[in-house]
């Protein structure tokens, strides 16, 4: 039995729909087998990954600054400049497949996903919802909107700081780790 999962694949350019015009291309890596058992593995060994493990799906934010998602059959890269460069972040990025695949027995696979963002409401109830504008929003609900896009800090709002709020100000915190 090889060590190799990915032992053949096609490479497609592919102009990125979402920006037409684009200087830039996504690549469409098509594979023969499925590749979903390796997802845990990958998902245990790189950082800044999204895995979802019921639908096979892990996005990774790789370390050369392009964007990967992984599907059973299927590895969509985005932004490559050319076919050169494709090819060889191909060649590359199947390889780093195969590695972590032959590495397997020693590496903890996990299936743990990234936690889905906080809802407004949920922040908004943690928020001591005296509408003061001292956070430089009209309501604390726009306060609880900017939290979720990252927009706006927690110590914005100074009444936060207060121990009256201690509570919520942790439960805060933990909600936008």
């Amino acid at each position: 039995m090889s060590d190799q999962l990915v032992c053949r694949y096609d490479m497609e350019m592919v102009a990125p729909e979402c920006t037409p015009g684009a200087s830039w291309w996504g690549v469409k890596i098509k594979i023969e087998n499925d590749i979903s058992e390796v997802f845990p593995y990958m998902n245990a060994e790189l950082n800044e990954v999204d895995y979802n493990h019921s639908a096979k799906i892990l996005v990774w934010n790789g370390d050369d600054g392009l964007k990967y998602a992984f599907r059973s059959n299927e590895i969509a890269v985005a932004p490559v400049e050319d076919r050169a460069g494709a090819q060889s972040m191909c060649d590359s990025i199947v390889g780093m497949v195969n590695d972590i695949w032959s590495r397997k027995v020693n590496i903890e696979p996990s299936i743990k996903g990234k936690a889905p963002p906080p809802s407004m409401l949920q922040l908004l109830k943690l928020l001591p919802k005296t509408n003061c504008k001292d956070c430089g929003c009209a309501t604390c609900m726009a306060f609880a909107a900017e939290l979720i896009k990252k927009q706006a800090e927690l110590l914005g709002c100074p009444h936060l700081s207060q121990d009256a709020h201690a509570k919520n100000r942790e439960s805060l915190l933990k909600l936008l780790e």
